[in-house]
């Protein structure tokens, strides 16, 4: 009779048992509708990938004023140091791709950098490479600068962070963290700066959201599951996402990378190459005033 009541109730077990996995499961399943992403209130935010630069040097101070004419909320922007630790604009270790010579930024004074112009399309300008220090004289109460700091060195950051304190543009500032063990000792030093991880994998977005302060985080462009959205609402955290490359790419080949990419999730910042085209498209779709 056990035996009978066993094999009688046994596919139902099972099946209760699937049913219990499948909802488990599609709690963390992408389920955010494009057609209701977005309200008829929502703004997206544009960051400029190191300035509005199709007719300037990038991460240069013609660049950012571009952006400030053209009305790009944002300037992302590039940090590293000179020999005599002065904070300026560069992406790569060397000077290479930016002003010729292959000499490291690390091993060269400021007043040094002045000896090589800044290029543009492989030609020499009149511009040179600005310290962070000029570009936030320059920019304030313009822009809101995204510092995005290309040196593990808490030291160096606390050095970009003395000189934002100076200016007393902590609220134009948003600083990128790559390395999340710093977050912590950085929120210390100056509590008023706003911290954005890097958040590319379900583990870095779990440590991160730990941290109380945090309210934006860069996030990948693969869509995230229900909870997390959830979470990022609750906590009314801001998301970021790059354009860079594919969705720059396809908006330049067929013009619809910028669709494309905000149907993927909802989104507060978008950085791109193209801020002015992106600025375009979005007040085309009531997301930009």
């Amino acid at each position: 009779m056990d035996r009978m009541l066993r094999t009688r109730f046994l596919p139902i077990i099972v099946s209760l048992i699937l049913i219990f996995f499948i909802r488990a499961e599609s709690k963390c399943e992408p389920s955010l509708q494009v057609s209701n992403l977005y309200k008829a209130s929502d703004r997206i935010l544009i960051a400029a990938h190191r300035g509005s630069h199709s007719q300037f040097p990038d991460n240069s101070i013609p660049a950012i004023a571009e952006s400030i004419k053209n009305g790009i909320d944002i300037v992302e922007i590039d940090i590293r140091e000179t020999k005599d630790k002065v904070p300026v604009l560069l992406h790569d270790k060397t000077l290479t791709n930016t002003t010729q010579p292959n000499y490291k930024v690390a091993e060269l004074k400021f007043e040094e950098l002045n000896n090589y112009p800044l290029l543009f399309k492989g030609k020499e300008t009149t511009y040179k490479i600005p310290s962070l220090e000029e570009v936030l004289q320059y920019s304030k109460n313009k822009i809101i600068l995204n510092l995005d700091f290309k040196l593990d060195d808490l030291k160096a950051m606390k050095r970009a962070y003395e000189l934002v304190k100076k200016y007393d543009m902590e609220e134009s500032v948003i600083f990128t963290v790559n390395n999340l063990d710093l977050i912590p000792s950085l929120h210390q030093i100056n509590p008023d700066i706003r911290i954005m991880p890097v958040a590319f994998s379900a583990r870095k977005i779990r440590k991160v959201m730990k941290c109380d302060f945090i309210d934006i985080l860069q996030l990948s462009n693969r869509s995230y599951c229900q909870y997390n959205s959830e979470k990022f609402d609750t906590k009314e955290i801001d998301i970021w996402v790059n354009s860079l490359k594919k969705y720059d790419k396809m908006q330049q080949e067929d013009g619809t990378g910028f669709e494309k990419l905000l149907r993927i999730k909802k989104v507060d910042i978008i950085q791109t190459d193209y801020p002015e085209e992106l600025l375009d498209f979005l007040q085309k779709q009531g997301l930009h005033d």
